[in-house]
């Protein structure tokens, strides 16, 4: 018995941005800086290049989060 997972469908870039609605938004790969300093590296995500809005998909939210939990285990051992 095998599982069948349809990839996702191709993005076709650039898209409208949500924010300003500029067909903008490309995929990105940058370091982010997070708002307690901690920084992801290469971190996969959609960003608008007019208006600078940033969007994350699954992904890099599981990354965000990952990168949260282990900032608060450094501050909590310290």
């Amino acid at each position: 018995m095998s599982l069948y997972h349809p990839k996702e469908a191709p993005i076709s870039e650039p898209f409208p941005c949500p924010e300003c609605g500029k067909d903008s938004m490309k995929r990105k790969i940058e370091n982010y800086i997070l708002e307690d300093g901690s920084i992801i590296r290469r971190l996969k995500h959609y960003k608008c290049l007019s208006c600078g809005s940033r969007f994350f998909d699954d992904d890099a939210m599981h990354r965000i989060q990952e990168e949260r939990f282990r900032h608060s285990l450094k501050g909590a051992a310290g």
